[in-house]
């Protein structure tokens, strides 16, 4: 399945530097707030976009895949099969990406590979900047992989028009609040990262989470791992359990040519509990191809 999703990769990856990419099954883009549903075997997507300013002036939205029961697709960094969603707006007009998160990710085992993912609908929160005075306009192309049994690629290109002024729409505004409700919680002094640091021999991360005291009976905590492009990271191993305390030993599958020893490379790491979870930015040195 990872040989058959990086082929893909690679024809989107040279897609997205064109000037267009094809519409999933004939979609025509829909000029409003709701980009309206583009849908392939296994389930569907669309861009979602509240145009009313935040207190910072950014303006939010959402990505949704819709599944049908049975499928699921991927996290940020799925591990070692899979590739993680893909969104270039690039072609838009007025408007700039600022970042898109995610939700905290489940462990999935398919029987081929285990993986970071999704295993029902879900919405990625997205955050933007309006570049120019006046209207904008939101020219997003999409790629994810959703699987059942097979792995089925899924691409997309969504048109959004932004009116100029502050008026909402009270629907979308409503479908973005709860994908951002949905995010993992910022680190507690009872629940937070203690310490991510490699290891003497440099091909593992070691991570050591605090744990908080109440913790629902059968509940396994579990670990993911994301870093800049160019990083990937294996299953996490499980090395101790004391008191409060938890420790894992994560492989490393890929670094970048860019990474150097001497410098910080920022992770993000997601802790999570049953229904709760938590997100870290932690800086860890000394990562290298060598």
């Amino acid at each position: 399945m990872t040989s058959h999703f990086l082929i893909f990769a690679r024809r989107v990856s040279h897609m997205l530097s064109g000037a267009t990419l094809a519409l999933a099954l004939g979609l025509t883009p829909a000029l409003s707030l709701d980009s309206g549903w583009a849908e392939t075997e296994g389930g569907r997507m669309r861009l979602v976009v509240d145009p009313a300013p935040r207190a910072d002036g950014t303006i939010t939205g959402v990505l949704e895949i819709d599944l049908d029961p049975g499928w699921k697709t991927y996290w940020r960094d799925p591990g070692g099969a899979g590739i993680p969603p893909m969104l270039d707006v690039s072609q838009s007009k007025g408007i700039s990406l600022e970042k898109m998160q995610y939700p905290p990710p489940v462990r999935i085992d398919d029987g081929y590979a285990i993986w970071a993912g999704y295993t029902a609908s879900v919405k990625f929160p997205l955050t933007f900047e309006r570049t120019a005075a006046g209207s904008a306009s939101i020219h997003a192309l999409v790629f994810v992989g959703i699987c059942e049994k097979i792995c089925v690629p899924f691409q997309a290109e969504f048109e959004i028009d932004l009116p100029e002024g502050t008026g909402t729409d009270d629907a979308a505004r409503a479908s973005i609040r709860e994908a951002f409700d949905r995010l993992p919680e910022p680190a507690g002094a009872d629940f937070n990262v203690e310490q991510a640091a490699l290891a003497a021999d440099g091909g593992q991360l070691e991570i050591s989470a605090r744990l908080p005291q109440f913790r629902p009976s059968g509940v396994t905590p579990d670990v993911f791992v994301a870093g800049p492009t160019g990083f990937a990271f294996a299953q996490p191993k499980l090395v101790a359990e004391v008191g409060g305390s938890i420790r894992w030993s994560v492989d490393i599958a890929s670094v970048p040519a860019t990474a150097a020893p001497e410098q910080s490379e920022t992770l993000d790491i997601v802790v999570t509990l049953g229904q709760r979870a938590i997100s870290q930015s932690v800086p860890v040195k000394g990562f290298s191809r060598e």
